[in-house]
């Protein structure tokens, strides 16, 4: 015999309580006197396992990226954060941190982060690699600028600290170069 559950009725949709069951597989709705038979699923009736998490003992051990003082255990396959037993998600065939598992339900696909693009070292590299062969740096500036709005709100390297930092100072030698070509570009028109 398993443990019984509330389910709805298949006629009227109320709720019906393991009372008005006849047996393990079958039912009379109190309200609408309509039979049902059902066959119960064993995750209708399964508990919940508890997952408790060791704590860091010493300080060389790995600790959660989400609880500073739980021991990790696993690794989340998409994005590599370090996570405890509480934390680690089975989602998709994978192990998973909530965030990615949250990502995945938002975006309605599958996420796995295979690789990050950092706009913050694209954006750098854009307005520094050129100043070298200085005529390239009026097309690349504004392409940084680019780079830098559309990598504002995106994940930083998970690596690396703080990527605004970077896109700031990407942005104001952009606009540096950018201001040197107007004022070049203008005093070049202006010339008798």
């Amino acid at each position: 015999m398993t443990a019984r559950t509330a389910l709805p009725c298949p006629k009227c949709s109320r709720t019906l309580e393991p009372v008005s069951w006849r047996d393990d597989a079958a039912g009379t709705c109190w309200r609408c006197k309509a039979d049902f038979e059902f066959e119960a699923f064993p995750a209708l009736t399964a508990g919940r396992a508890r997952v408790a998490a060791a704590a860091a003992v010493v300080e060389a051990d790995s600790v959660c990226f989400f609880h500073a003082t739980n021991r990790a255990e696993s690794v989340c396959e998409d994005c590599g954060r370090l996570v405890c037993p509480v934390c680690t998600i089975d989602f998709g065939g994978k192990k998973r941190c909530p965030t990615c598992v949250a990502a995945t339900k938002t975006s309605g696909a599958e996420a796995v982060v295979k690789d990050r693009v950092l706009y913050d070292s694209l954006a750098l590299g854009l307005v520094v690699i050129p100043i070298f062969i200085w005529p390239f740096t009026l097309l690349t500036a504004p392409v940084a600028i680019g780079f830098v709005i559309y990598g504002w709100k995106k994940p930083n390297s998970l690596v690396r600290g703080s990527a605004r930092a970077r896109l700031i100072v990407a942005a104001i030698f952009a606009l540096l170069q950018i201001a040197a070509w107007t004022v070049g570009l203008t005093m070049l028109a202006n010339r008798p």
